[in-house]
C-alpha cells in the first residue's frame, strides 16, 4: 500500500510540475542542434532571437508588426516584412513593407511594397547579390481574368495573382526591379478557343489551369505562401496554398523571357489534379506552407492538413524530385511529376494533436535534425531523423506582451522560426549572452546549453578566428608534447600552426 501511494505521488507531482510551464522552453537536450532561434512573432512589431534556453540574446523593434517572415544576413543584419494594413488585400499573411536593420537595430533600408495595385505577402529571399526577391499579390479587374477563359459566374470583381519581383536596394528606401515574373502570363483555359491559351490542363501541365480553385468569393486566388531560391541551380521555388502544390520557376531566364513559355513553371508537385493529370487519391499536400530545398537538395513542406480526407491533422514531408543533370525535372507525355511517394514523414503515424491550420513550416538542421513550427499556436519542436522530440518551446509572446508563466499565451503566433548556428557569419564573434527569458517569470527555468564544437583555431569558443586566438596559440608557441596549439597535427606549436590561424583569421568557423 505504501509503495502504490508514493508511485501515485510520485505521478501525480511529475504531472504538477510538467503543468506548471505552460510557455518558452518546455524541453532541452544534449541532441538539440544548439544555436539562436528568429522568432518572428506575428501580433508583435520585435522580431526576437533566443538560445536553447530560451533566453533574448537580441531584439529587433519596428513600427510595424510582422508581415511576415524575418531573416539574419551574413554581415549581422536583420531583414523582416512588415504589416501595413493595406485595406485593399485583406487576405492572411499580409504585409506591405520589408526593412533592414544591422545588429545595433538601426534601420538601413527599407522599401514599400503597398499599393491600390499590389502588396508583398508572406515571404521574400535575400539573393546572394543582396537583391530581395519579394512575393506580391497584383490585382486584376475581372475583365483581364475573363478575357484569358475565367468563368465569369467563379471570378470575383478583383482578382489576384502571384507577382514576384527581384529588387536591387539603393538608398535608404529604394529599390529597382531587375527581373519579374507573374501568374497570369502563364495560364491555360479549356472554355472558349477564341480567347488566349486554350487547351486541356492535361496537355499543358507547366501552366496553370484559370479555373482551378477559382472562387466568385475570393480574389486571393493561387494564395502563395512562400518563396525561396536556390543558388546552384538558379530556381525559385513557391508554394500555392489554394492549389495545394509546390512551383519550381526558373530565375535564369532574363525579364523579356518571363512572361514567355520560358518562364512557365519546371515542376509542381502536391496535387496533379491542378493540371489535370490525377485524381484525389493522387492529392499529397493539403494547403501545405514552406517549401523549400533541404541541405541535400531534397525539398521539405510542412503540410497543414485542411482538408485532408482522413482529418485535420498536420505532416513536414521530405521528397526527392525528379531533378535531371540539365537542372529540367522529367515529366512524362501523359503521367503526372514524380516522385510517386515520399521519402519521408513527421509524425510516422498521423496525429489529430499535431495540428495547424496555417502558417508553419520546417527547416532543415546542420546535424540532421528539423525544426518545426507549427504557427497557429506558436509552438516549435525539434525533431530527429527518428522522430524524437529533442527540444520543444512555446512562443510566451503574444498581442499583449509577454505571457506569465503559467498562464495561456493567447494570439502568440510565428508565422516561421529560423534557427542560426552560433559559427553563421550573422553571429561569430558577437555577444550572444542571455539576457533573461520572453515570458514573465520570477523563477527562470534552470536549463543548460550545449555548444556545438567550434573549429581548433577558435581558441576563445566564439565561433570566430581573430586576434584574441592568435595571442592564445602565441602563448603555446615552442610547445613540443601534448600542445594545446597543435593546429596541423605535428603534436608541437609552432610555424605552421601559426600559418594555419593566420589564413582563417577574419572567418567565422564552418557551420
Amino acid at each position: 500500500m505504501a509503495v502504490a501511494f508514493l508511485l501515485v505521488f510520485l505521478s501525480t507531482s511529475t504531472k504538477a510540475q510538467n503543468g506548471a510551464n505552460t510557455v518558452g522552453v518546455m524541453l532541452q537536450s544534449e541532441a538539440s542542434y544548439d544555436g539562436f532561434t528568429l522568432l518572428p512573432v506575428t501580433s508583435s512589431n520585435s522580431t526576437f532571437l533566443i538560445n536553447n534556453c530560451g533566453e533574448e540574446v537580441k531584439c529587433w523593434t519596428s513600427n510595424y508588426k510582422a508581415g511576415m517572415m524575418a531573416y539574419l544576413l551574413p554581415d549581422g543584419d536583420m531583414i523582416r516584412a512588415g504589416r501595413t494594413n493595406n485595406p485593399v488585400f485583406s487576405a492572411g499573411g499580409k504585409g506591405g513593407i520589408i526593412e533592414r536593420y544591422n545588429w545595433e537595430g538601426d534601420l538601413e533600408w527599407s522599401m514599400l511594397l503597398s499599393n491600390d495595385s499590389i502588396c508583398q505577402h508572406h515571404d521574400f529571399a535575400v539573393l546572394p547579390n543582396g537583391n530581395v526577391l519579394a512575393l506580391l499579390w497584383k490585382a486584376y479587374g475581372s475583365d483581364k481574368w475573363i478575357a484569358r477563359g475565367r468563368q465569369e459566374e467563379n471570378t470575383a470583381e478583383t482578382v489576384w495573382g502571384t507577382y514576384i519581383v527581384e529588387i536591387e536596394p539603393f538608398g535608404n528606401n529604394l529599390g529597382n526591379v531587375v527581373w519579374s515574373w507573374e501568374a497570369i502570363d502563364h495560364l491555360v483555359q479549356n472554355e472558349d478557343p477564341l480567347k488566349p491559351n486554350f487547351g486541356e490542363a492535361a496537355n499543358f501541365p507547366r501552366r496553370l489551369d484559370v479555373n482551378f480553385a477559382a472562387e466568385a468569393d475570393d480574389p486571393d486566388w493561387l494564395h502563395t505562401n512562400s518563396l525561396t531560391y536556390n543558388e546552384e541551380l538558379d530556381q525559385i521555388m513557391v508554394s500555392s496554398r489554394d492549389f495545394s502544390e509546390l512551383w519550381i520557376i526558373d530565375h535564369s531566364i532574363s525579364m523579356a523571357e518571363s512572361p514567355t513559355e520560358a518562364g512557365d513553371l519546371m515542376y509542381r508537385w502536391g496535387n496533379p489534379q491542378a493540371y489535370g493529370r490525377g485524381e484525389d487519391s493522387d492529392q499529397a499536400f493539403f494547403q501545405q506552407h514552406d517549401a523549400r530545398w533541404d541541405l541535400e537538395g531534397q525539398i521539405m513542406v510542412f503540410s497543414n492538413g485542411n482538408n485532408r480526407p482522413d482529418g485535420a491533422y498536420s505532416t513536414v514531408e521530405i521528397i526527392h524530385p525528379p531533378l535531371t543533370p540539365d537542372g529540367d525535372y522529367a515529366i512524362g507525355n501523359e503521367t503526372s511529376w514524380g516522385p510517386a511517394a515520399v521519402d519521408w514523414i513527421y509524425p510516422p503515424q498521423p496525429s489529430l494533436s499535431f495540428f495547424s491550420q496555417n502558417t508553419s513550416g520546417a527547416q532543415p538542421l546542420p546535424n540532421g535534425n528539423i525544426l518545426i513550427t507549427e504557427g497557429a499556436s506558436g509552438e516549435l519542436r525539434e525533431v530527429t531523423q527518428d522522430f524524437e522530440v529533442v527540444w520543444s518551446y512555446i512562443n510566451p509572446v503574444g498581442a499583449f506582451g509577454p505571457t506569465t508563466q503559467g498562464a495561456t499565451p493567447t494570439v502568440n503566433a510565428v508565422f516561421r522560426a529560423e534557427r542560426y548556428p552560433a559559427a553563421h557569419p550573422a553571429l561569430a564573434g558577437r555577444n550572444l549572452t542571455g539576457q533573461g527569458v520572453l515570458e514573465v517569470t520570477t523563477n527562470p527555468p534552470v536549463c543548460q546549453l550545449f555548444p556545438e564544437p567550434s573549429c581548433a583555431a577558435d581558441f576563445n569558443g566564439n565561433y570566430l578566428v581573430e586576434v584574441g586566438d592568435l595571442l592564445a596559440l602565441l602563448s603555446h608557441f615552442g610547445c613540443i608534447s601534448g600542445c594545446e596549439g597543435d593546429l596541423n597535427g605535428d603534436q608541437a606549436v609552432g610555424i605552421g600552426d601559426l600559418l594555419v590561424l593566420l589564413s582563417a583569421v577574419g572567418a567565422p568557423c564552418p557551420y
